[in-house]
């Protein structure tokens, strides 16, 4: 909807309609919660989620202390995307 808006606000010019979703100096690159985590700590992450369930406060607690509450819930919903994930369920 914010892509039909953006392109009928600016007369249907596809390439003013992108132009106005760039911001100055180009686009901006974003770095996911996945990146942000080294292979060890996903794998305490996997550790503490077996012990703990989804008791997201003992993960921290136990488990990785120095990652937030909220990186380390924005990482589960990340990680239930993953191969490793879906070999777990199945």
């Amino acid at each position: 909807f914010h892509a039909m808006d953006t392109l009928q606000r600016n007369g249907y010019d596809l390439a003013r309609a992108m132009a106005t979703l760039v911001p100055q100096g180009g686009p901006v690159l974003c770095r996911d919660e996945m990146e942000e985590w080294s292979a060890s700590e996903a794998m305490l992450f996997e550790e503490a989620l077996e012990k703990y369930g989804k008791d997201f406060n003992d993960i921290r607690q136990d488990f990785l202390p120095w990652k937030s509450l909220a990186s380390i819930v924005q990482f589960y919903y990340m990680w239930k995307t993953t191969d490793r994930y879906i070999q777990q369920v199945w």
